[in-house]
C-alpha cells in the first residue's frame, strides 16, 4: 500500500482548502460586503501558508492562488498569478529571516499583502486615477475585510504544518 509522506499529505491538504477558499470567495452573495468590497480570501490564505512553510512553499502557493483569482476575475490572466508569487515570496523570506512567526506577524503581512495586491491591480488595471476614491473606498475596506479573516487562516494552516510535520 502507498503511504505518502507529511510534505505531500500537507501540500494535498493546501490544495483542498485553496480550492475550498476560491469557491468561497467566488460564490455570488456567499460573503456579505463591507462598504461595497469584498475579501480577498485566496491571497490570506496563500499568505499564511506561505509565513508557516517557508518561502518556496509559498511562492508555489501564491502562484496557485493568484491563478484561482484570475479565473474568477477579468484581469488579465497571470496577473495575480505573479503578483502573488512575489508577495508569498517576500512573506516567507520575511518570516524566515527577519519577523517571528505568530499571529500578530500574519495579521500585519496579511494586510500588507492585500493592500499591495489591490494597490497594483489599481496602478495597471483600473481606468481610474482618483486616489483620494480610491483609498478610503475601495483599498481600506477590502483591506480590512480580508485581514479579519487572517487568524481563521493562520491557526487552521499552523494545525495542517504541526500535524502534518515533514518526516
Amino acid at each position: 500500500m502507498l503511504r505518502l509522506s507529511g510534505r505531500t499529505q500537507k501540500y494535498i491538504v493546501y490544495g483542498v482548502e485553496l480550492f475550498l477558499v476560491y469557491i468561497i470567495q467566488f460564490t455570488p452573495s456567499l460573503l456579505p460586503a463591507f462598504f461595497g468590497e469584498r475579501p480577498m480570501l485566496l491571497t490570506v490564505c496563500a499568505v499564511s501558508i506561505a509565513i508557516l512553510d517557508g518561502d518556496i512553499t509559498g511562492m508555489w502557493f501564491g502562484m496557485a492562488a493568484g491563478l484561482l483569482i484570475d479565473t474568477g476575475s477579468t484581469s488579465p490572466f497571470g496577473f495575480y498569478g505573479l503578483i502573488n508569487l512575489i508577495i508569498c515570496y517576500g512573506c516567507g523570506l520575511l518570516v524566515m529571516y527577519l519577523m517571528r512567526n505568530n499571529i500578530v506577524t500574519a495579521v500585519i503581512l496579511g494586510f500588507c499583502a492585500v493592500t499591495a495586491a489591490s494597490a497594483v491591480q489599481w496602478i495597471f488595471l483600473s481606468g481610474s486615477r482618483d486616489i483620494l476614491y480610491f483609498i478610503p473606498n475601495i483599498l481600506l475596506p477590502r483591506a480590512v475585510y480580508s485581514t479579519v479573516t487572517m487568524p481563521a487562516f493562520f491557526y487552521f494552516n499552523r494545525a495542517i504544518t504541526t500535524r502534518l510535520y515533514d518526516e
